[in-house]
């Protein structure tokens, strides 16, 4: 009679977590992400909520907490609970946080967070110079010859420790040569300071210099990459240029390590679809990106990938 009791408690209680994970979600889910409002990581993200809301049946909010680049938002979801009513969504610079020990307790993203999807990205980064620069400057080849006649007089745009940071340090030691990496923080800041000509190379999304370009004010000299970019074919990618690339820019959404694998699974399902609808694709193409959903383990592979690229650039910037 016991055997048989507890044998119908075990049954009684799969059926109740059954239920509340085919219930899921019953409440407003909310995602955290270390951005302020307005920028590439904001917009995509706002775009694919929309979506996520539709198809999950309850509100996806999204609520944005910048600060120590990533780890104080990371920080707020990992002192939530793993119920899956909390979400991260972030992009490569997560991967900078472990390789330059700045995640809080030693934390590594693949032991704190259940990854439940890649989501998009694309190598859409491009180097520019002004037309109007005072160092003559037209070509990628004319920024490497005059670096190497001038070792450290070439200012380059870069929030230190960030990903644009650990772009110029694999260029300079692929090319050996010396550029000054300028700290000007975030990308707007970036772009008024190279706009204003105090700096000479500015990395940042094409789309943030395409108007530039059509003017003529901005000189495109290469997109990093080992491949051009479709929806710009006539710029030649770094590989080119003798500075090879493979690292790929791209989003993520991950829950609280812990969080019961049938709501990640459930939200990775939801996900899968939302990238594929109108809002999401017109962000992705508002930037050029592309839309590249990895579930799960497939999408912690394709992060470690990305991660071994920059490994080297880490120890670099480390080690001065």
């Amino acid at each position: 009679m016991r055997k048989f009791f507890a044998l119908f408690l075990t049954v009684a209680m799969l059926f109740s977590y059954a239920a509340a994970f085919a219930a899921y979600p019953e409440k407003a889910i909310e995602v955290i992400i270390p951005a302020n409002p307005g920028g590439d990581t904001d917009t995509t993200v706002r775009a694919i909520t929309q979506s996520l809301t539709e198809l999950l049946g309850q509100p996806v909010v999204v609520t944005n907490m910048a600060g120590g680049a990533g780890s104080v938002a990371l920080t707020e979801v990992l002192n939530r609970n793993a119920d899956g009513y909390t979400v991260f969504y972030h992009h490569v610079d997560t991967l900078l946080l472990e390789l330059l020990g700045r995640m809080n307790e030693g934390w590594k993203w693949e032991n704190v967070l259940d990854i439940a999807a890649v989501t998009g990205g694309g190598n859409t980064y491009c180097l520019f110079v002004r037309k109007d620069n005072a160092k003559g400057l037209k070509t990628f080849e004319d920024v490497v010859k005059y670096a190497k006649e001038h070792p450290g007089e070439l200012t380059y745009a870069v929030e230190m420790g960030g990903t644009l940071h650990m772009h110029a340090l694999a260029m300079m030691q692929a090319l050996g040569i010396e550029v000054d990496c300028i700290d000007l923080g975030s990308a707007s800041d970036r772009n008024v300071a190279f706009l204003g000509g105090q700096v000479d190379v500015l990395e940042a999304l094409y789309s943030q210099g395409k108007e530039y370009i059509k003017t003529g004010d901005f000189i495109p000299l290469c997109v990093l990459g080992n491949e051009r970019n479709e929806n710009f074919k006539e710029i030649p990618a770094s590989k080119e240029m003798g500075f090879p690339f493979a690292a790929e820019w791209f989003y993520y959404f991950g829950f609280k390590k812990g969080t019961p694998v049938e709501i990640v699974a459930k939200f990775s399902e939801a996900v899968g679809k939302a990238v594929k609808m109108e809002p999401y694709q017109k962000a992705l193409g508002l930037y050029d990106f592309h839309d590249n959903f990895q579930p799960a383990e497939k999408g912690v592979e394709f992060m470690k990938g990305v991660q071994a690229v920059y490994a080297p650039m880490a120890e670099a910037l480390l080690a001065q």
